[in-house]
């Protein structure tokens, strides 16, 4: 049976770490997503399909035809249609059954090997906030209701991105609607033509980490993480002695002055923190943190979380940057400001 994994798309939300680099090849403890979700699958599929589209040379090149045994194939979405659309670029690789997953969530592997059992199905995973996934109602262990980002603030169960399909779902996608932004939706399949009351839901147990904002990728680290700190430091980083670095990422080449205290923090690729440095983590007035993404204000749901820096941005000396802000790949901060906003050029 073949694996299919979905890493085409732009993933705008996790800006600005994924400006210079697609999301599946984010770092999480030392080893990318999609190694990690490679491995997540080796065993369950003899080989895989990898549908890429945003710099997708990055993840060629990173991966070649074979990683972990499994021999890969690529396809290029080259228009971004949705998730629905990017399966039906495989209708001509896969065999009768084959197994998809989101290309930047983390899973277990007994969560995914569940779901290589049943076919038709999809994984479901319970959370506290539905409001930022859709909610899916079941019957008899099957889907029968599915309600894209409903806005409702409350505990369910969530689609986790990971199915089974057969042959069946490709004329259903043909025949599947655009969604409002124009896009083909993968879920929409579960619940219209062959497929309607016979996809079996699949209630996940393992982990599982959707990476869908800056925070959900430092929480990712910290997950992973073995040090005392919570911290998680590339070993080719200059950091001075007397820096402060707590529940962090710092990635390969940043250089940390003197006295710099950073938290819930993630500093990308050659950046520079001068000495005295001080990143919040907190809201000002109190409660969760905030954070602009796509022109909307994002509540985190957190309490801690500190700033979000691009690769090669500079941030002198004494400068203050407060909590849930975003600082664009290679903006040079001056020496002693108090950064409230997020800064892209």
């Amino acid at each position: 049976m073949k694996g299919v994994i979905l890493s085409a798309g732009r993933s705008t939300r996790t800006y600005p770490i994924t400006l210079t680099r697609p999301k599946p090849l984010l770092s999480v403890a030392g080893k990318t997503i999609i190694e990690r979700n490679i491995e997540t699958i080796a065993g369950i599929v003899d080989s895989l399909v990898i549908i890429i589209g945003y710099k997708a040379e990055m993840i060629t090149e990173a991966l070649g035809s074979e990683f972990n045994n499994l021999p890969i194939e690529y396809v290029e979405q080259r228009v971004q249609d949705g998730s629905g659309g990017a399966v039906l670029l495989v209708e001509d690789m896969v065999g009768d059954e084959f197994v998809v997953i989101n290309g930047d969530d983390l899973y277990s592997p007994e969560d995914i090997k569940a779901v290589a059992c049943e076919c038709p199905s999809v994984l479901l995973h319970s959370v506290d906030n539905i409001s930022r996934f859709g909610s899916i109602e079941i019957e008899d262990g099957v889907i029968t209701e599915i309600v894209e980002s409903p806005g409702v603030f409350k505990s369910g169960l969530v689609n986790a991105g990971a199915y089974h399909f057969d042959g069946r779902v490709f004329e259903i996608l043909r025949r599947l609607p655009p969604g409002g932004r124009g896009e083909y939706e993968l879920p929409q399949a579960l619940i219209i033509g062959e497929y309607r009351g016979m996809v079996k839901a699949v209630i996940g147990e393992g982990y599982w980490r959707p990476v869908g904002y800056p925070w959900d990728y430092l929480l990712a680290n910290l997950d992973f993480s073995q040090r005392e700190s919570g911290s998680v430091i590339h070993p080719e980083t200059d950091i001075h002695p007397e820096a402060v670095i707590t529940s962090s990422v710092v990635m390969r080449g940043a250089r940390i002055g003197r006295r710099a205290i950073i938290s819930y923090s993630v500093i990308g690729e050659d950046v520079v923190i001068g000495d005295e440095v001080k990143i919040s983590d907190v809201n000002k007035q109190g409660g969760t943190v905030n954070s602009f993404v796509k022109g909307e204000m994002v509540d985190t749901g957190l309490y801690n979380v500190g700033a979000f820096i691009g690769d090669g941005a500079v941030i002198e000396e004494e400068a203050m940057i407060e909590a849930g802000v975003k600082i664009w790949p290679r903006v040079v901060i001056p020496a002693g400001v108090v950064v409230s906003e997020d800064v892209i050029d």
